[in-house]
């Protein structure tokens, strides 16, 4: 059988399989019509999946099944992708690559460092820029799909919040204002001042948290998500409450507005209700497309040979079955 395939260390995602069969990391472990993935390249991809975990969870049967599980199932979608692009005539042309290249490499500060998320991922930049590749054609496949999907009517889109009205409910919230101190003599100063000085004024003037460039503003809150601010929904508008401290310092706070817990109308939610309307069509009409899409391919899963890739760490002893 299929050797143990040894990782060394998890950052390394190096992973050679030692055994006296080396022709079968070339073995074909997915077959999707002509698009092949060899158990070489599934341990690779696995080995860089595990790595982003921690070493326990990395070694975890459950995690491992679940990844190659993830593995499987992306390599068939974009099979099938592949085939139906060529089918239709989409493509991606050298043009379009280059020109998503340059904005991808803009948004790093200079070239050594794009070069070194490249590193960091164990790909070379033709390898990188040809999954650039499949990933603007998936873009251009799933328009397509979706090119039929019809806006909600306004029917749907009442029927969708009276069915779900109760997730769209808001909890109670303030509007905070806020001036941060060290320690709690200069927040006993500062509330003094207030006497004399606008709060806002205050705040750009002594406060040590980020909002005091905008007079002390950090906006709603809503109820039971911030620990230490529970008490200040108690308070009456435009006073300034207790001191309150938390890990972050000392707060000297005032509420200039309320809202009580309540469920939004039909027209506040109806934009976001008819974008998730749209997602679900969307995604409906995806599945309805991949399960069409496999009906009329060959699908070939070498399960066994799959489940005996296995991780360890380096330096262990080579184990055959």
């Amino acid at each position: 059988m299929f050797g143990r395939c040894l990782l060394g260390l998890f950052v390394l995602l190096s992973i050679q399989c030692t055994n006296q069969q080396p022709s079968l990391s070339n073995k074909p472990v997915l077959k999707i019509n002509e698009n092949v993935m060899s158990a070489k390249e599934f341990a690779n991809k696995l080995a860089m999946r595990l790595r982003e975990l921690d070493s326990l969870a990395a070694k975890d049967p459950n995690v491992n099944s679940r990844v190659k599980d993830e593995i499987i199932n992306s390599f068939i979608v974009r099979s099938l992708m592949i085939d139906w692009a060529l089918k239709n005539k989409i493509s991606v042309s050298d043009s379009e690559v280059e020109t998503e290249t340059t904005r991808i490499r803009a948004l790093y500060p200079d070239d050594l460092a794009f070069r070194r998320m490249l590193a960091e991922e164990s790909t070379s930049f033709a390898d990188w820029q040809a999954n650039l590749k499949l990933n603007l054609l998936e873009k251009k496949v799933s328009t397509e799909i979706n090119k039929n999907v019809a806006n909600p009517t306004e029917e749907e889109i009442k029927i969708y919040y009276n069915e779900n009205k109760e997730s769209f409910r808001k909890k109670e919230r303030v509007f905070v204002q806020q001036i941060v101190l060290k320690d709690q003599a200069r927040a006993e100063y500062i509330k003094a001042e207030l006497k004399k000085q606008p709060f806002d004024v205050l705040a750009k003037k002594y406060s040590i948290a980020p909002e005091s460039v905008n007079g002390g503003i950090v906006g709603w809150i809503e109820k039971d998500t911030v620990d230490f601010f529970s008490p200040i929904f108690k308070w009456p508008l435009n006073q300034v409450g207790d001191i309150i401290t938390s890990p972050f310092g000392v707060h000297v706070i005032k509420i200039t507005k309320k809202e009580p817990e309540r469920i939004p109308t039909l027209e506040e939610e109806k934009p976001k209700i008819k974008r998730r309307i749209i997602e679900l069509k969307e995604k409906s009409a995806y599945v309805s497309w991949i399960d069409k899409e496999l009906r009329s391919s060959s699908v070939f899963k070498d399960i066994e040979l799959i489940s005996s890739l296995k991780i360890e760490t380096r330096g262990s002893q080579n184990e055959k079955r």
